[in-house]
């Protein structure tokens, strides 16, 4: 009988701790709307579980002028994107935990079945925004530039 106490208690003590750390990551990025880079704002949808970064912008027809997807990732990691089924051309920029820019690809669509990877070789990432294709030239963004999130 106390076997079965302590196995439950068990249970417990994991879903808590389960539940808080699942409301501490929703945190993370709540009311965030906008990233910008000086006065170049966009307006963003945040992917921030591994369903939503694996989709990103796939087959979507467009993307508004000041709109882009910011791909957030628990820790920094070292990535890759591609852009298989991806219908939009894209620039996408690599962001270290500080929001500085650490690399920028002008990303084309794939329509076969092997695709370009896309990204930085040995800098790790925390972030990583995609947004209209040749925007980040337009904008005169560059590596080392800094954005900042703005929320409601």
């Amino acid at each position: 009988m106390k076997l079965l106490y302590r196995i439950l208690i068990i249970i417990l003590i994991i879903f808590v701790i389960v539940i808080i750390i699942s409301m501490e990551r929703q945190d993370i990025d709540y009311g965030i709307e906008k990233i910008c880079f000086k006065e170049n704002c966009f307006d963003i949808e945040i992917a921030n579980d591994r369903e939503e970064r694996a989709k990103g912008l796939m087959f979507r027809k467009n993307l508004c002028s000041n709109c882009g997807m910011l791909f957030v990732y628990e820790e920094e990691v070292n990535n890759k994107f591609w852009m298989k089924n991806t219908l939009i051309p894209l620039d996408i920029i690599w962001l270290n935990s500080d929001l500085e820019v650490i690399y920028i690809a002008n990303a084309v669509p794939c329509v076969t079945e092997k695709c370009d990877l896309y990204g930085p070789n040995i800098k790790k990432n925390k972030y990583v925004l995609e947004i209209n294709s040749d925007k980040s030239k337009e904008i005169g963004l560059e590596i080392g530039n800094k954005f900042i999130l703005k929320g409601q």
